[in-house]
């Protein structure tokens, strides 16, 4: 497939009802997100102050994208304008995968690729609302260069090598984490040739098709991060950015690796034990490696080569392994990843790749087809279930939040005209929402997708009292001074403050009791 042709078939896709029922679904799920309406961490700095500054975190294509979306370099909260703005983009993104893989558009395979949009760790990079476009355009950038390999590897391979990296390079100044997806499409289209009947030379050769642009691409990406993190005007940050950039020495690469892998996998396995997306997902990653195994087996006897094909399969699992780990991204690489858990973000790539492949291999087996259909079924109402509950937990701890920032804040100015000090700082957090806790049960994750910004850890909760008219100076005093030598100033029932002998008031939240369990299954009896 020539460029303009490819071109030319996308433009009528795009327009088509296919393109019009993905971003009407994905619209749909994101909706609770929308309806919550919440500064979501980064957002509060940028809507208050009005700055950009993605350039301090390597991302100079957001920077330059942002400035011609506010005609200037002042950011304000355009949402929802911005999050369906990344959903007509996930909308194209499903379209190009489907492309992709050779797959032909129906309703069953727009179904495989609503993971792309509705990835669980996907909505957290749609719940920002200056930041989401960018991210959902830095994934379509990610899956692009798959739709250009018809017909420019065979002919023109020089130009598929400029194209692709280009695609990548951009890709990264937009968003590094989507990355993941280019590794996943990579990866299944390895594991494809390897379970056909094609030499494994040519498999190889095609191999080096794929890591090159990603070499070149990413190659001239790290060349220029320097600039940025040098140059930044928030020099801190790019302080925290580079450090965690810096790739450990080569002797030390697979212990980290080895580290990193087995933090994220057990991340993983936490996340979804225990409720419907988890076990779908397992059981999807079941079948795609029975039957990729299977495909394989039947390849290597129709060969007749023992030795090749043991071989052949030895890669297969070698590949398959590095698949199912394209979720984490290329940033495993690094001793502590700086956008981990967001580094997931290929989670729905790689679901979608499993799902298009299961339809494609059960074409023409009724029965078997059906379960399939019964399974991706399940599977996307399980992701449409989270998204709309994680728009609602949400808006319960906003909801939470405002309520004790309003409290917080007059106790903190009466603090302030009282002492005379306006140097606070925070030990703890305001914590979860209440309502929170159970669903958190269910799906562990929530418990790091709704973020606290009120907490030590994040400097947002001073940004947030600053919107109540509360100017604080922070400090760092609540681990090393002794309870003894704390002055009490006031208690309630959700915090304390007390003031240091230097005159520093320290805001403690006092601990949440837990919800009472439930005993039997009617409520109206419980004891």
């Amino acid at each position: 497939m020539r460029l303009s042709a490819f071109a030319r078939d996308m433009r009528g896709r795009v327009l088509s009802r296919w393109f019009a029922a993905l971003f009407l679904l994905y619209a749909f799920g994101i909706f609770s997100i929308l309806r919550a309406n919440r500064l979501y961490l980064d957002d509060l700095g940028r809507a208050l102050y009005g700055y950009a500054d993605w350039s301090a975190a390597v991302r100079p294509l957001t920077d330059f994208l942002a400035w011609l979306f506010y005609l200037g370099p002042v950011t304000v909260d355009a949402s929802p304008l911005t999050q369906l703005m990344a959903a007509a983009i996930l909308a194209l993104t499903s379209l190009l995968l489907i492309t992709a893989v050779r797959a032909k558009p129906s309703w069953g395979a727009l179904l495989c690729t609503v993971p792309v949009g509705l990835s669980p760790y996907g909505l957290e990079n749609l719940s920002y609302r200056f930041d989401a476009p960018w991210m959902a355009l830095a994934l379509a950038l990610a899956v692009l260069p798959f739709c250009l390999r018809g017909g420019l590897l065979t002919r023109l391979p020089w130009r598929f090598l400029l194209a692709a990296s280009l695609c990548l390079f951009a890709s990264a100044c937009l968003y590094q984490p989507a990355l993941g997806a280019y590794l996943a499409v990579s990866a299944y289209a390895i594991l494809i040739d390897l379970s056909s009947r094609r030499p494994l030379a040519l498999v190889l050769r095609r191999a080096l098709r794929f890591i090159a642009p990603f070499c070149l691409g990413i190659g001239v990406y790290s060349l220029q991060a320097s600039f940025w993190l040098a140059d930044s005007s928030q020099q801190d940050y790019a302080a925290y950015v580079s450090q965690h950039y810096a790739l450990p020495p080569l002797a030390d690469m697979p212990g980290v690796v080895a580290s990193n892998i087995a933090q994220y996998i057990s991340l993983l396995a936490g996340d979804w034990s225990g409720n419907g997306i988890g076990f779908a997902l397992a059981l999807v990653t079941a079948l795609f490696t029975l039957l990729l195994l299977a495909r394989c087996v039947r390849a290597i006897r129709c060969g007749g080569s023992l030795p090749g094909g043991a071989g052949r399969l030895v890669l297969l699992l070698l590949i398959l392994a590095c698949f199912l780990l394209t979720p984490f991204g290329i940033q495993y690489v690094l001793p502590a990843p700086v956008w981990a858990p967001r580094t997931f973000h290929a989670f729905g790539v790689m679901a979608a790749l499993m799902l298009l492949f299961l339809r494609a291999a059960m074409a023409g087996r009724v029965r078997a087809r059906r379960a399939l259909c019964l399974l991706r079924t399940i599977f996307v109402v399980q992701l449409f279930i989270f998204a709309q509950v994680y728009g609602n937990l949400l808006d319960a701890q906003g909801q939470w939040e405002l309520s004790h920032m309003s409290l917080l804040a007059s106790d903190l100015n009466r603090f302030i005209r009282e002492t005379g000090s306006s140097r606070v700082d925070f030990a703890g957090s305001v914590g979860l929402s209440p309502l929170v806790r159970t669903p958190a049960r269910k799906y562990p994750l929530l418990q790091r997708l709704v973020a606290v910004p009120l907490t030590r850890d994040w400097r947002w909760g001073y940004e947030q009292l600053n919107t109540y008219g509360v100017s604080l100076i922070r400090e760092d005093v609540a681990e090393n001074i002794a309870p003894e030598h704390l002055r009490p100033f006031l208690e309630t029932p959700a915090y304390r403050i007390d003031q240091t002998p230097e005159g520093v008031g320290l805001v403690r939240f006092l601990p949440q009791p837990g919800p009472r369990p439930l005993e039997g299954r009617n409520f109206r009896h419980r004891k």
